[in-house]
Parts: C-alpha cells; sequence; structure tokens
C-alpha cells in the first residue's frame, strides 16, 4: 500500500461529526436558521442525520468551507 492511500485511508478513519456548537469552534458565526437557509441553497455541506431528532456535519467539509471563503476573500483581494 503506497504511503498516500495510507494517508488518506487514515484521515477517513479520524473523521469527526461535528454538532452545531462545534461549528462556531470551526470558524461558522452563523445562528441555526441562518446554517439551514446556506444549505436549502447549496452553499454550506448539508448535515448527516445521526438519529431522529439529532445532525452533524462532516468536520473535514466544514473545515474545506471555511477554506473556500477564505480563498475566495484572497482572489477577491488579488484581482
Amino acid at each position: 500500500m503506497d504511503r498516500q492511500r495510507l494517508r488518506d485511508e487514515q484521515r477517513l478513519h479520524r473523521r469527526k461529526l461535528l454538532t452545531f456548537p462545534e461549528l462556531r469552534d470551526r470558524g461558522v458565526p452563523y445562528c441555526r436558521d441562518h446554517v439551514r437557509a446556506l444549505v436549502k441553497q447549496g452553499k454550506f455541506p448539508p448535515p448527516v442525520k445521526i438519529s431522529t431528532k439529532r445532525i452533524g456535519w462532516v468536520d473535514d467539509e466544514i473545515d474545506g468551507w471555511v477554506e473556500q471563503l477564505i480563498a475566495e476573500r484572497d482572489n477577491a483581494q488579488a484581482a
């Protein structure tokens, strides 16, 4: 097994589901209603259903969303 594949598999095993309060720790400053609206518009990663009354967000997807916002800002400043 090559190193890249091993790293990819290890990363997949470390994935975590974030609760709504944990989104703030990842740089998401929005209220629940705004997050729902962004998900509906396709502008925010959709949650994963954990149980009938519980949802969570994949940590890698949230980190990627934050990185995308930063990249968009940096590209706008460079233009």
